[in-house]
């Protein structure tokens, strides 16, 4: 009962703030069952895609690259194709940042983030490295910053040297509201890719609800919950969809986490749900994603979060996993490498321990699991310039582990 409780409060709140429809809220609160439309197109679960992804695993070798991570957070390469090298580069939990060089050179510099904070789901949580680099040295990290009592989210750019680090860091762009929870910060960037050379440069970054700010992720006026839009300036983007929040890019987010561009333009984000629920979205400017009035998972309590799993004007996930996985990084690849893996978004997890392909067959996305030889969590993916995976895990003492073909 406490869930249908917290719903109902939400609704006053949401009513008075104008975040939906007096429709829609009477509906929830009255506390009756509501069954959803079934679109047979809706999720797409766990299946065999072909027998080349059911393989993958058997004809593959792994390789320690880089070992000895104190719980890092994010993974990138830096490829310079001329001269055929790839640089890797990870931040961790902690403000470490790690360049590794293709002679298995390892080195280690302090990011001196401001306000830095660390516990629970906190501290670095990832870094870009735009597509003008070097010719622009400018990155972007984002962090968790503050205290127990007031934390909240924060991207910073910088100028990287993968010989000195990252220095000159200045702040970009802050979720406006703070929290008193060291969880759901959210944090993946991504930079947008535009044809039009007129257009304005733009990223965008996730953000969680903060777990117990669940209501703040339906408010239009909050940054809980959301994807945000930006420039490098820190200011919002041309056009925005709320103009009254003009750096909301969607709403309706619990946890959002991979956030990847496909070659079409096409943005595609996963998040967790709560338990069950995860899922992959299509994302859109301007979309509500639901959550907490619309989701496939429960309370980790067993208790219902909301009737509802579909609702008119919420946008459905074109791939759920109940059970979660904890999806927690995502690439879309286009290597000749894998000539299986073609066009499939690449997704790695923590509780399941695995890898998984997610890619359209027919009218409908589906996923599949086709790696866990390591039996361990994932943190992050990225692909190396030959094509090869690299997979990041988790914890106190972490790797990057290089996937490469068996060489027949």
């Amino acid at each position: 009962m406490k869930s249908v409780r917290t719903i109902k409060r939400f609704l006053v709140f949401a009513l008075a703030s104008g975040a939906f429809s007096q429709v829609l809220a009477s509906s929830l609160a009255s506390g009756a069952d509501v069954e959803p439309t079934r679109n047979t197109e809706k999720h797409a679960g766990i299946s065999d895609v072909s027998a080349s992804l059911n393989s993958f695993a058997s004809n593959v070798v792994t390789e320690h690259l880089v070992t000895s991570l104190a719980f890092p957070k994010a993974l990138t390469t830096v490829i310079d194709e001329v001269n055929a090298t790839t640089h890797i580069v990870i931040v961790t939990r902690d403000g470490e940042l790690v360049i590794a060089d293709d002679e298995g050179e390892i080195s280690r510099f302090s990011l001196g983030l401001d306000h830095l904070y660390t516990k629970g789901q906190g501290g670095v949580l990832d870094i870009l490295i735009p597509s003008e680099f070097p010719a622009n040295p400018t990155v972007l990290l984002s962090y968790s910053k503050g205290s127990d009592d007031a934390n909240r989210l924060a991207v910073v750019k910088g100028e990287l040297s993968l010989t000195s680090g990252i220095s000159n860091i200045e702040p970009v762009i802050e979720v406006a509201q703070t929290k008193d929870t060291p969880v759901h910060y959210g944090g993946k960037l991504l930079q947008l890719r535009t044809s039009d050379a007129s257009q304005e440069q733009g990223f965008l970054v996730t953000t969680g609800d903060g777990f117990d700010y669940r209501e703040q992720a339906q408010v239009i006026g909050s940054q809980l919950g959301k994807v945000l839009g930006f420039s490098i300036a820190g200011e919002p983007l041309m056009n925005p969809a709320f103009p009254e929040s003009p750096y909301v890019y969607s709403l309706g987010h619990r946890n959002p986490q991979g956030l990847v561009q496909g070659p079409k333009g096409q943005i595609f984000l996963h998040e967790h749900g709560p338990d069950g629920g995860d899922e992959v979205n299509l994302l859109k400017k301007g979309a509500n994603f639901g959550w907490p009035v619309v989701t496939l998972g429960k309370d980790y309590s067993g208790a219902r979060i909301s009737p509802f799993s579909i609702y008119p004007g919420m946008t459905d996930p074109i791939v759920d996993w109940t059970p979660s996985i904890a999806p927690s990084s995502m690439v879309y690849y286009s290597h000749d490498q894998y000539p299986m893996l073609t066009d499939t978004l690449l997704v790695t997890s923590l509780k399941a321990k695995a890898l998984y392909a997610v890619n359209k067959t027919s009218n409908k996305y589906v996923s599949t699991k086709i790696f866990d030889a390591l039996e361990v969590r994932l943190r992050d993916i990225a692909v190396d310039g030959e094509g090869n995976l690299l997979l990041l895990t988790d914890g106190e003492n972490a790797k990057v582990v290089k996937v490469s073909p068996k060489q027949s």
